[in-house]
């Protein structure tokens, strides 16, 4: 088999996700069980700093068309040796979020969003009272308003563009793959290009985050680049 073939049959799409652009909009965005082992060994690098149990619980929640983005973390906490929950990010499932919390002994939540605390919110239930003293990464539209609460040990789940970042235990910016992407600021913009072969390359997207990007070794150990979004 020539380089080109395998290059190919590696590349070929596992399944088709989708990004949000600049606009609002979303682009359907084809991945290839490459791209996604890849990015599952990402993720255990990052859940690798929490020191959690195996055998443990985390909660995920998503939408159906969020394979792209959480496909591979749910992979990286099998391999971790626990276990994915699942629960829709929306508020007509928060009945169901709340019922995980309380018959599973939960160790971490993830992909935590407005959606799930208003849902909550409307059953009489309350989101730090629920998450209090796990791990939660949480989306940008819900961060700021969790991480308030001093009993929350909240994180940032990011997304931009194609790029999907998670924060280490040190909470200090969200972990970009060096192996995977490139990251540069463009006044004050988070411009992204791909690295490796992916079913479609990234050369110099626009992401529209705003944000400054922390160069240096992290606390935890590792060395990739850390976006820190604007507030």
């Amino acid at each position: 088999m020539t380089e080109t073939s395998l290059h190919k049959t590696t590349m070929l799409p596992l399944t088709v996700g989708r990004f949000r652009n600049t606009d609002g909009g979303f682009t359907t965005l084809p991945f290839s069980l490459v791209e996604q082992d890849r990015a599952r060994r990402y993720a255990l690098r990052v859940l690798n700093t929490f020191h959690f149990r195996t055998g443990s619980n985390i909660l995920l929640t998503t939408t159906f068309d969020e394979t792209l983005q959480f496909m591979p973390f749910e992979r990286a906490v099998m391999t971790y040796g626990m276990v994915a929950v699942s629960a829709d990010s929306t508020p007509w499932d928060a009945k169901r979020v709340e019922s995980i919390v309380r018959r599973f002994n939960l160790t971490a939540a993830a992909g935590i969003c407005k959606n799930v605390v208003d849902g909550l919110s409307q059953l009489g239930f309350k989101a730090e009272e629920l998450f209090a003293g796990i791990p939660v990464w949480a989306r940008q539209d819900t961060y700021d308003s969790l991480k308030a609460f001093p009993d929350m040990r909240v994180y940032r789940y990011l997304e931009a563009g194609p790029l999907v970042g998670f924060e280490c235990s040190q909470g200090n910016g969200v972990h970009i793959d060096r192996f995977e992407w490139d990251i540069d600021e463009v006044d004050g913009e988070i411009v992204v290009s791909s690295r490796l072969p992916r079913c479609t390359e990234f050369s110099q997207f626009h992401t529209g985050l705003k944000g400054r990007i922390d160069r240096s070794a992290c606390n935890c150990g590792n060395t990739d680049p850390r976006i820190l979004p604007d507030q």
